[in-house]
């Protein structure tokens, strides 16, 4: 004798649309925790690029200092920064803005927010960088003679400094293209 199961129809009609709204659910989590890590990546190439620009200018700067005399307007310094930072200052908070136009004075007061006024190398605007450094100290830069302010646009993603040292400075000087 052949036993015939009870199929319950209403049961197998409630299971399929559970394993479905299930599924949903599964990949709304798995694309937003894909979105959350390109996102975090994005960020760390942020910083990344951000680090690499004042380690690779503090190193020419140093390397300037160190020379008896030094210029590269032939061959500017040049590096990639994020789009979202659009100049990148020499300042000297502790002084009041000299020979700037009114941006610069602008920024200034923008930058005068920020609380290690030892600092010179400055990024505007500061959230820009995003969570990464948007200020910093470098050594044997003159930012006396500079306007201050002094800034230097972000073209295309890139910045180009002109970095110069003369026989008898004791500083090195910095400069737009």
């Amino acid at each position: 004798m052949i036993k015939r199961r009870c199929i319950n129809k209403k049961a197998d009609v409630m299971g399929m649309p559970f394993a479905v709204i299930f599924s949903v659910i599964l990949i709304a989590f798995f694309l937003a925790a894909a979105l959350f890590a390109i996102k975090h990546f994005m960020d760390i190439k942020k910083c990344t690029e951000v680090g690499m620009f004042l380690e690779d200018l503090e190193t020419e700067i140093n390397h300037a200092w160190a020379s008896q005399s030094y210029d590269n307007k032939d061959e500017p310094f040049t590096r990639a920064l994020p789009s979202g930072i659009k100049k990148v200052c020499f300042a000297n908070l502790s002084q009041e803005s000299r020979e700037a136009s009114k941006d610069e004075k602008l920024i200034l007061d923008e930058l005068k927010k920020n609380p290690y006024y030892e600092d010179n190398l400055f990024f505007y605007p500061q959230k820009g960088a995003g969570d990464c450094i948007s200020y910093y100290y470098i050594k044997h830069v003159n930012v006396s003679e500079l306007s201050n302010p002094y800034c230097i646009e972000n073209k295309d993603g890139k910045v180009k400094v002109i970095i110069k040292k003369g026989f008898y400075d004791a500083l090195v000087k910095v400069s737009r293209t």
